[in-house]
């Protein structure tokens, strides 16, 4: 049996345009906060430039607060590295990236694009990405298990942002 990986869809809105989104979301501060706020362990962050845009990559260790099946594979820790290639905008401001998300003990992945684009409330953050557990047999309860945590960590992140916007206004 084939096992098809999770899509997911999430749509944030934030009151700023988008180059004080992407400027936020590049930001080595926030990607710290954004770790401190999902209760990292430890973490690391590193922002390059890149032709137009940044890379950003963001090394965390999280309390493994999963069922116990999963908790057999990841241990006590959750081991995540998250990296964003971001490209340069475009004449509206809009920017694109692809993101990729590993689970070091686990062969769990995400993988995906952002986009950012100017609307009239400010910005949409658009994620448009695929979940992926590759265990045989359990991959889609792995995937099912994940899913609910990776909605609440873009509900967290979507208020950080909102509180980063307003605070380095």
């Amino acid at each position: 049996m084939l096992d098809l990986p999770m899509d997911l869809h999430r749509e944030t809105r934030y009151p700023a345009d988008p180059t004080a989104v992407y400027a936020m979301l590049t930001d080595e501060d926030f990607l710290r906060r954004r770790a401190q706020a999902a209760h990292a362990l430890r973490h690391d962050v590193k922002v390059e430039p890149t032709g137009g845009g940044h890379r950003t990559r963001l090394h965390q260790f999280l309390p493994a607060e999963v069922p116990d099946f999963v908790r057999k594979l990841v241990g006590d820790e959750i081991e995540l590295t998250e990296v964003i290639a971001w490209e340069a905008a475009e004449p509206d401001g809009s920017r694109r990236a692809e993101v990729r998300v590993d689970v070091a003990s686990a062969p769990v992945t995400l993988r995906g694009t952002i986009r950012l684009v100017p609307d009239s409330a400010g910005t949409r953050q658009i994620l448009d990405a695929e979940l992926k557990a590759s265990v045989p047999l359990i991959g889609k309860k792995i995937e099912e298990a994940a899913a609910p945590a990776v909605a609440a960590g873009l509900t967290g992140m979507e208020e950080l942002g909102r509180q980063w916007l307003a605070e380095h206004r």
